[in-house]
């Protein structure tokens, strides 16, 4: 796992013994599109003078939560993802590799220069044609789109809730994992400790512990699904 910016509110996860459990765990979709998550953060700290916080929001989703996307889309098939919040595009370049070849992924973003930014760190890394930026108000722009897609994520602050069931194919996602996932994945890490250190066997512990993530991400799925 390379040095990365973390939010101080996460640094935990990332801490002492959990840093290589993650690697093993997930090894290198922890650090997928590692380039595109340092360069929203320096961008951010850049835009408000230095500091974390100010008028530019562009935060990415901290890395512990890549690996989501690809178990997201291996348990529904999801290839066509709907995104509202681009940022720099960071979270709409994992969808795109989860969803694989015939991934294709509408994102929203408000703000023209990271929308801008955005389009062209993609197509820097050959995913324009898998990922659309659509520039514009959220509100306005899912009100005209059709579906159907199979995963639609709403990490941005408008309220675009009453369209999720029209544009959502039945059987499709919404995950909600702003922290949604925090607790299931310290669980794991926390019981994978213990039992390495009961001296049992690391591959079939490290197998257990995939399949128990894997549990509580489809889990959380089909609770969001029914709020």
């Amino acid at each position: 796992m390379t040095r990365r910016s973390v939010e101080q509110a996460y640094e935990h996860i990332y801490a002492g013994w959990h840093r290589p459990l993650l690697e093993e765990l997930f090894g290198h979709e922890i650090d997928l599109r590692d380039d595109l998550y340092e360069l929203t953060h320096n961008h951010r700290v850049e835009h408000n003078g230095g500091r974390d916080e100010g008028p530019c929001i562009a935060w990415p989703s901290p890395p512990y939560r890549a690996p989501v996307w690809r178990i997201v889309a291996d348990a529904i098939g999801a290839t066509r993802f709907l995104e509202v919040g681009t940022g720099l595009g960071y979270t709409a370049a994992l969808m795109a590799a989860a969803g694989g070849p015939r991934c294709h992924v509408d994102t929203i973003e408000n703000d023209p220069l990271h929308a801008e930014i955005a389009e062209a760190e993609l197509r820097r890394r050959g995913l324009g044609r898998s990922v659309h930026v659509l520039l514009g108000d959220a509100a306005k722009i899912v009100a005209d789109l059709t579906g159907p897609y199979d995963v639609v994520f709403l990490d941005g602050d408008v309220d675009v809730h009453k369209h999720v069931d029209r544009l959502l194919r039945p059987g499709g996602a919404r995950p909600e994992i702003k922290g949604l996932l925090q607790e299931s994945l310290l669980s794991v890490l926390g019981e994978l400790r213990a039992t390495l250190d009961r001296g049992e066997p690391r591959a079939p512990a490290l197998s257990r512990a995939r399949e128990s993530y894997r549990g509580a991400v489809i889990a959380a799925l089909g609770e969001s699904s029914r709020s």
